[in-house]
């Protein structure tokens, strides 16, 4: 079994091809040719959860596990087998796939919502996740223009600098949601937020909105209101398996009558022309993305096909 501690995926696969492993999970999911069980967590008194997302793929069966504590405290591990021997294959631990694949999925989401001409994007959040998300909107979107808005102005200006220098875009750094937003085509919400980061109400025509804050029933975040899930065209989510079992933000907007299930499609379906993506250039859409341990995965696989050859790679 290879062994990897603390190497970034990314300095294995680049973005690119994580989005290409993730739409084809993705896919391969509503052809019914994969298996996803919703996230499960355990909280502990301590505030210690320990989450668990399996699923199978291509030859692969495993998970992705976590350990958190409010964020102070983070570690992952990613673990495939081999479905035809049983045999574990490869274990990633902290090597931050799960950033990878959550940017890439928001970038699949972009590709078939976002409009195809988007160059501006809004920020809402200036950690890994938020410049993750942009990383892969700009593989699919040709974006110029980035406005950031965090409540720390510190951690604003930091993220617009690093968007800057990292990417090679414009960025500032915005005194309000509201600010961040004006003249954008996509927003990207990545937060802990327990309340909405910006008021729906403002949500132009032609805007996408992705937003990946996702709790449960004793870990609630609601990072988008009922107005942008309302005022949306076309509501995305990677698996409504998942939205039911966690309780989300979508489930409880159904729950309350705000929206039907009949209004929630998945990605997948929208990959394979079973659903619509963007069908108007006025359209709001909205993806809100939950965490699939297929997608994990998807790009762990990536990663072990492009090393298991490999001499340099430790072997336990």
């Amino acid at each position: 079994m290879l062994f990897l501690k603390d190497t970034p995926v990314e300095t294995i696969i680049p973005m690119a091809q994580a989005i290409e492993a993730v739409e084809e999970s993705l896919a391969e999911t509503s052809r019914g040719n994969a298996v996803v069980l919703p996230r499960r967590r355990i909280h502990h008194d301590n505030r210690m959860l320990f989450g668990v997302l399996p699923g199978s793929f291509k030859g692969a069966m495993g998970a992705y596990l976590q350990t958190d504590q409010d964020r102070a405290i983070h570690h992952e591990t990613v673990i495939l087998y081999s479905v035809e021997t049983g045999e574990p294959l490869v274990l990633f631990q902290d090597c931050s796939i799960n950033e990878l694949r959550t940017g890439a999925a928001g970038g699949v989401g972009a590709k078939h919502l976002a409009p195809p001409a988007a160059r501006r994007v809004a920020v809402i959040g200036s950690e890994k996740h938020a410049f993750t998300q942009l990383q892969a909107v700009c593989a699919v979107r040709p974006i110029d223009t980035v406005q950031v808005f965090s409540p720390t102005p510190a951690h604003r200006l930091r993220f617009a600098e690093r968007v800057r220098s990292g990417l090679g875009l414009e960025a500032t750094a915005a005194d309000s949601a509201e600010a961040a937003l004006e003249g954008s085509d996509i927003v990207i919400t990545a937060t802990n937020a327990q309340s909405p980061v910006f008021d729906g109400r403002g949500l132009r025509p032609g805007m996408h909105v992705t937003s990946i804050a996702n709790g449960d029933s004793t870990r609630v975040r609601e990072e988008i209101d009922r107005d942008t899930m309302t005022r949306a065209a076309r509501v995305c989510v990677t698996s409504r398996a998942t939205v039911e079992a966690n309780g989300s933000d979508v489930f409880r907007a159904v729950r309350d009558g705000a929206l039907t299930w009949d209004g929630v499609c998945e990605l997948g379906d929208v990959i394979l022309g079973n659903a619509p993506g963007r069908t108007a250039p006025d359209e709001i859409t909205l993806f809100k993305l939950q965490g699939l341990g297929i997608m994990d995965l998807a790009v762990g696989l990536r990663a072990y096909e492009a090393l298991k050859d490999s001499a340099s790679v430790q072997r336990i």
